[in-house]
C-alpha cells in the first residue's frame, strides 16, 4: 500500500489549524473545523495526514 499525505498541524485542504490532542495512533481521523474534511493518520512521525476515504460506500 502506497501511503501519501501531508505533514499535519494544518489542514491539507483548506489549511485551517487542525485540533490533533486526541489524535495519537495509525487510523485516527481529525476532521477540520472549516472545510468540514475528513482526515486519517497514516504515520506518526512526522504526523501525517491523508485523505479519509469511507470504504462502506
Amino acid at each position: 500500500m502506497s501511503v501519501t499525505g501531508a505533514p499535519a498541524k494544518q489542514c491539507p485542504d483548506c489549511g485551517s489549524e487542525l485540533d490533533l490532542t486526541d489524535v495519537d495512533e495509525i487510523g485516527d481521523l481529525v476532521d477540520c473545523p472549516n472545510c468540514g474534511a475528513t482526515f486519517e493518520l497514516v504515520v506518526l512521525a512526522p504526523l501525517t495526514l491523508a485523505p479519509f476515504e469511507d470504504e462502506e460506500k
